[in-house]
């Protein structure tokens, strides 16, 4: 058939065929397998009298991922049953996945033979029948076979965090630190999913973060350090697509692609050394210290069989990192903290980490790696190397704290008593983040003037708000009054006497 191209958005892979071609109930589930030279994907077929009975329309979306145009052949066939289905469904029989297994599955999808309920089916079984050892091997290797991968002629380094915590910026400090040592480290980042930014939504208010493998190559050497976004890399895709697809519309995280696609991607960009940053407190993914304990030792075990070396780092969760949450709040805190003027929470966990990859490469003594990090941020060497790194990425070099831009509607919230700030909700954070357009709306987030254990007094400023569109604000203003992010306690923070004794002995005997 001839390709059409219909002016129509959709996130869902369609194709149109005209109302007299053939029935698309004669299509398994109205699934159909759609190949042109450059790729094959399941799609979905409806009919419509947009197009000519030779033609077939597609969206723009899907016309470039197949690289075809106007008027190019293509080919529609009626699917086949797939054949990783049946390897899916042994797991739901309790049966151990193969590496083989795991190859038929993976491939499925990469070539996309697996509708969205299919990858769901494996997905959820992941998340509901946790892997052992050998099938969460077998998946990050498999998740390797497909996409691109950068090679470099030494020993390159890299830090990543599972994720779930506000404000996390640290890694903008550690790769100019490592980088300064002389250590490389090209390290690629994702975009948030569900905090208020990624990594790579925060550099990228300073410089670009999209490049080729061949760019990466070409400038990580010089400067000995990046910090790009590895989706434009192509990296593991088979693992984006079930981000994509399943894990985000369905808010799953299964423990083995969490390891999988971590690792994976780290394989495909030639890391040999690690630090992992293991968030652990309330209201992150790992709620427990015995959660990231054992998460950690799993790591350290499939880094080991595949062969990167991994060190995890369990640290201090339970509030944000500093006191900013949103791309360039984040952004104007790390270059703060660069500067010397920056949060101690923020320079400690950068130093700590960067210590532990120092120590990892042998060019400082165990219980020296920090030393040495903080050593490098006083000095201003670290300073000059992300400078220097910005450039190298299309950015200004010269830029100032003050120079980057929030967003113009601000909000300020109060301490409503005086008392201790004893606790402080991620989720709420996240969730009044979200409302103010973080992380697209790069400009927008969260300042926390105050943190656990500090005491305000009634109206202290305990919170400001910044977001692009007065909308924005008004929904995230609306979040924070329903239900507060903070809670207050004074020195007291519970009576129990006689009278409350005598009370539970009435219960009791009500009981």
């Amino acid at each position: 058939m001839k390709v059409k191209i219909i002016n129509f958005q959709t996130e869902a892979e369609v194709v149109v065929i005209h109302p007299e071609k053939d029935d698309p109930s004669s299509f398994r589930s109205n699934l159909a397998t759609l190949r042109s030279d450059f790729k094959q994907r399941l799609v979905r077929v409806i009919k419509a009298p947009l197009v000519a009975e030779n033609e077939l329309g597609l969206g723009d979306k899907l016309a470039k991922t197949m690289g075809v145009v106007d008027g190019n052949d293509i080919v529609l066939t009626g699917r086949k049953k797939p054949q990783a289905l049946p390897v899916i469904m042994k797991k739901y029989d309790h049966k151990k996945w193969t590496s083989d297994d795991m190859r038929i599955i993976v491939d499925d999808i990469n070539n996309g033979n697996l509708s969205d309920l299919e990858m769901a089916a494996f997905t959820l079984t992941m998340q509901y029948e946790s892997l052992d050892t050998d099938e969460t091997e077998h998946l990050t290797k498999a998740f390797t076979i497909h996409g691109e991968t950068i090679e470099f002629n030494e020993p390159v380094y890299d830090k990543h965090s599972i994720g779930g915590i506000p404000g996390n910026k640290v890694s903008l400090l550690i790769v100019p630190i490592i980088a300064a040592a002389g250590l490389l480290i090209p390290k690629t980042s994702s975009r948030a999913i569900t905090s208020p930014s990624g990594t790579a939504d925060t550099f990228e208010v300073l410089a670009n973060v999209k490049f080729s493998a061949e760019e990466i190559q070409e400038i990580a050497p010089k400067t000995r350090g990046m910090l790009v976004w590895g989706g434009q890399l192509n990296l593991a895709p088979v693992d984006s697509e079930i981000i994509t697809r399943v894990e985000r519309p369905l808010s799953l995280d299964p423990e083995s692609v969490i390891i999988a696609s971590i690792l994976s991607k780290k394989l495909s960009t030639g890391v040999k050394h690690m630090v992992l940053d293991m968030p652990t407190g309330a209201e992150t993914k790992m709620p427990s210290r015995k959660q990231a304990q054992d998460l950690s030792m799993l790591f350290v075990e499939i880094g080991r069989r595949v062969g990167i070396q991994i060190e995890c780092a369990i640290t201090y969760a339970d509030q944000i990192v500093g006191h900013s949450a949103g791309p360039a709040l984040e952004a104007r805190e790390a270059l703060n903290t660069l500067m010397g003027n920056g949060p101690r929470s923020v320079l400690e966990k950068s130093v700590e980490l960067s210590g532990i990859l120092f120590e990892m490469a042998g060019i400082a003594q165990r219980g020296q790696g920090a030393v040495m990090a903080m050593e490098i941020v006083q000095s201003g060497k670290a300073l000059t190397k992300f400078r220097e790194i910005i450039g190298a990425q299309g950015g200004d070099p010269n830029v100032t704290p003050e120079s980057i831009e929030v967003g113009k509607y601000q909000s300020v919230f109060k301490a409503p008593k005086d008392g201790y700030i004893a606790y402080i909700s991620n989720n709420q954070l996240k969730s009044i983040a979200a409302a103010l357009g973080c992380p697209a709306d790069k400009k927008s987030g969260v300042i926390l003037h105050r943190k656990i254990g500090e005491f305000v007094k009634e109206g202290d400023v305990i919170m400001e708000l910044f977001a692009s569109r007065e909308g924005a604000l008004d929904h995230a203003i609306q979040i924070a009054t329903t239900k507060s992010p903070f809670r207050q306690e004074g020195m007291v923070l519970e009576r129990i006497g006689s009278g409350s004794i005598d009370l539970g002995r009435k219960l009791i005997a009500d009981e």
